[in-house]
């Protein structure tokens, strides 16, 4: 079969496959900034994270410690999933006598530090401090153990009966009412 004179030609001109191609590479473009985008983001939040968790495990180390915090400023560092970090505590006064603040601070150990990628903000009461180091009241668990612990764990206190159990007349609704 020839291909008559008149008959316009099939197929893709050069300037059409450059556009083409320029219109792939663009969204291609587009793609992978995307990808780079969410990675970095994903990145920045585990270390928003593991900064959240490092401030707050040091407000509970301060309260745990069984002393009650001076006003004043600590700095250290730990490492935490491979990464080394360093925090900054400051213990502060408040309006409410024998009760500190307690604000820490994290970042990244090469970052700049008037930077952080965390803060928790704790408050540390003196009586609880002076009751926890004692053993009294706030610090260990007084009450009743499990009941599920032994005969020697059931002398402590008076035994609770059990609820009544409800019965249920055929005909009868769930509704309480006082009693005929």
């Amino acid at each position: 079969m020839t291909r008559r004179p008149d008959a316009p030609a099939r197929g893709f001109t050069l300037i059409e496959v450059v556009v083409a191609l320029a219109i792939v590479a663009l969204g291609m473009m587009a793609l992978f900034r995307t990808v780079s985008d969410a990675a970095n983001n994903a990145a920045y939040l585990r270390d928003r994270s593991l900064a959240a968790w490092i401030a707050t495990d040091r407000v509970a180390e301060i309260r745990l410690s069984g002393e009650f915090p001076s006003v004043d400023e600590t700095e250290g560092e730990t490492e935490m999933a491979r990464q080394r970090w360093r925090w900054k505590a400051s213990v502060s006064e408040t309006p409410v006598k024998g009760l500190r603040r307690v604000d820490v601070r994290v970042r990244l150990d090469g970052d700049p530090e008037d930077t952080s990628l965390a803060q928790a903000t704790g408050f540390i009461g003196q009586a609880m401090q002076q009751a926890s180091a004692t053993g009294a009241g706030g610090g260990a668990w007084q009450g009743s153990p499990a009941p599920n612990q032994g005969a020697e764990a059931q002398d402590e206190g008076p035994v609770r009966p059990p609820p009544p159990k409800r019965t249920r007349s055929p005909g009868t609704n769930d509704q309480e009412g006082p009693e005929e």
